[in-house]
């Protein structure tokens, strides 16, 4: 894989994916598969110097992304690893992905993907237009005025994550995350409190000081993620990491928080 970027110019990128949502008797949001995964709220450059630095020394780390929706968080990170440490960046692949929706996965699995046209500028601007390909047997698919153009992801990138359906509920009590890294951005709203706090409580028993946990910004308006981690033997980590720029949207979810948080906001933790 090979990219080419300006070091003066800070990069933020992701992808964009458009689903279908799923809700309750009541009207609120229970699994949602529309959602915009552009990573603003994410600097993916910084976050894989950070990685790089966390885990030096180790021969092999295993990241961990729930909630993969149409891959597009997991495509972003590969690309800023590769760029950032080249060959270097081996030891972070391949990444295990994973979401409750076995068509999403089926899709990721093939190589499918939606992008649209800020994507694909971005992928022009990296140099790395190279690692999707334009699916002309596929229509494309308009959703809220915008066009989205089916792609083929390239194995040199594909072949870089893992997917396969996983509840990350089951997971966080089961699986040891010692040495790992913890990827589960802008879905807890879509679990109700009682499993966003069982959650975090079962991770602080599988993973060490080591692990590293990201949620995103959604997280910090539409769930109490960031608060149960704090409340259970975590600590959040200031870095410029997180760039605040995400955005709330309107929607009523089963896992919304019910009284703002007084726990400083973080999207990044680690345990005490």
């Amino acid at each position: 894989m090979h990219l080419t970027i300006d070091n003066n110019r800070p990069y933020n990128f992701g992808f964009k994916s458009t689903r279908e949502r799923v809700t309750d008797s009541l009207g609120r949001v229970i699994n949602c598969h529309y959602t915009n995964m552009n990573g603003v709220d994410v600097n993916w450059i910084k976050l894989a110097a950070m990685l790089g630095k966390r885990f030096k020394g180790l021969p092999q780390v295993r990241i961990n992304i729930f909630g993969s929706s149409d891959a597009s968080d997991a495509y972003t990170l590969a690309i800023a690893l590769r760029y950032m440490f080249g060959r270097g960046a081996l030891k972070f692949f391949p990444f295990e992905a994973s979401d409750i929706s076995q068509d999403l996965i089926n899709k990721s699995n093939r190589g499918e993907i939606l992008l649209h046209d800020k994507d694909l500028e971005f992928l022009e601007t990296m140099n790395s237009s190279h690692l999707f390909s334009r699916d002309y047997t596929k229509p494309i698919q308009k959703m809220r005025g915008i066009d989205f153009y089916p792609h083929r992801v390239e194995d040199v990138l594909r072949n870089a994550v893992n997917f396969s359906v996983k509840d990350v509920r089951k997971e966080a009590k089961t699986h040891d995350f010692s040495n790992q890294v913890f990827i589960f951005r802008n879905g807890w709203t879509f679990m109700d409190l009682e499993s966003q706090n069982q959650i975090t409580k079962d991770l602080a028993i599988n993973s060490n000081h080591k692990t590293l946990f990201m949620i995103g910004q959604s997280d910090l308006f539409k769930s109490n993620a960031c608060e149960f981690f704090q409340r259970n033997g975590f600590r959040g980590i200031k870095s410029d990491v997180f760039t605040c720029a995400g955005r709330d949207y309107p929607s009523i979810s089963i896992g919304m928080p019910k009284e703002k948080s007084k726990y400083p906001e973080f999207i990044l933790f680690e345990k005490m």
